[in-house]
């Protein structure tokens, strides 16, 4: 009786399937094809992330140099306009003489018509060394006393004076105060001229790079004390303008804070009312920042990357701010990052095919040579 050999198993205890060993085969390949490609790929897309934002800052920094450049020379145009009064022959005369009715008519034609000049323009006035308005280009505001502000205090010590943005005591509405000393042609000190000027051009200026840049830029504008002045916010929501404005950048010493608010500086709320919306980033850069000029920086807001470049006024030690996410720019990468791991999945699933086709001729040569080895 002859016997019959049983048939061969292959098992994992065994010798292992055939198409196992075209796994490491595969896997080398694999790792060989991809790992160049992936790293090519990805400092290719660093590269190009980081040129994008380059142009981001470049952007923000011209822009908010030109903003810059804008708002101080239409505040030298201003404080021009108020010295060029001081100088009037009715405005002196009437300073010399504020008993001559006539003289004091002459000198509010004068106002009036020096108030024309630009539309911004709410008073111009003449007033005496005490600090009462005497003259003035809206006769409502005649009578006031203002010896407390510091525009009247700068120039009755013969400045010429530029105010950061208070809330007027005529107004109760928030505007810039030029002033100059009235002198007589031999120098003597016979009063004070000062005008009264709304923000609107100020805070066009401000709202016109809401999104000029790129999409989410905005900006704003502080002062020597972190103030927020202006904001690119208040673009068409001028009336809520005071709730936007007037936040620190960081918190000011309580006997500052106390002076600003008796200046009106801060609107109608007091010193204990003043809200710091902290920017620290903002703060060590404004105070580092001895002359005009910008300098780029970033920081972080509600997990969001920002891109900033604040720019240094040269009439006032003022502060302007332009600023937006890089994703703004680097989002066209997305489709990059997308195609490259698409790219990766492809490859990884013609590796898988590879290593089941290698697999089965393997298995098919072995086999044959199992049967060879029978026979």
């Amino acid at each position: 009786m002859s016997t019959v050999a049983a048939p061969t198993t292959r098992t994992w205890f065994g010798r292992p399937p055939a198409f196992i060993k075209a796994i490491p085969v595969v896997v080398v390949l694999l790792v060989l094809g991809l790992a160049p490609m992936e790293l090519v790929g990805s400092v290719a897309l660093q590269g190009t992330r980081d040129r994008l934002t380059d142009l981001v800052v470049a952007n923000l920094t011209s822009r908010s140099a030109a903003t810059a450049a804008s708002i101080d020379t239409y505040i030298q145009t201003r404080r021009r306009d108020i010295v060029a009064v001081s100088q009037y022959p009715d405005v002196i005369a009437y300073a010399q003489n504020l008993g001559d009715p006539t003289q004091r008519n002459l000198a509010r034609a004068a106002l009036a018509g020096a108030a024309t000049v630009s539309p911004e323009y709410e008073s111009i006035a003449v007033l005496d060394l005490n600090g009462t308005i005497m003259a003035a280009s809206i006769l409502t505001d005649e009578g006031t006393n203002v010896r407390f502000r510091d525009y009247f205090q700068n120039a009755r010590t013969g400045q010429v004076y530029i105010s950061d943005p208070s809330y007027s005591v005529i107004t109760n509405k928030p505007a810039l105060f030029f002033s100059a000393p009235v002198k007589t042609t031999d120098g003597v000190l016979v009063g004070v001229v000062r005008s009264r000027v709304n923000l609107a051009v100020i805070w066009d200026l401000v709202e016109a790079d809401l999104g000029s840049v790129g999409v989410g830029a905005r900006s704003f504008m502080v002062d020597d004390f972190g103030i927020r002045l202006a904001v690119s916010e208040t673009k068409g929501n001028r009336a809520q303008a005071e709730s936007l404005i007037y936040k620190v950048i960081a918190p000011i010493e309580r006997e500052t804070a106390l002076k600003l608010a008796a200046d009106r500086r801060f609107g109608q709320k007091s010193a204990e009312q003043l809200i710091v919306d902290p920017l620290p980033e903002l703060k060590s850069v404004v105070d580092s920042m001895t002359r005009a000029g910008s300098v780029p920086f970033s920081f972080f807001a509600a997990g969001v990357e920002q891109r900033a470049v604040a720019t240094r006024l040269e009439s006032k030690p003022w502060v302007y701010v332009l600023t937006m996410p890089p994703a703004s720019y680097t989002s066209v990468l997305a489709g990059a990052s997308s195609g490259q791991t698409t790219g990766v999945i492809v490859a990884v699933a013609l590796a898988a095919l590879i290593a089941v086709w290698l697999g089965r001729a393997v298995m098919r040569s072995d086999a044959a040579s199992a049967r060879g080895d029978e026979d």
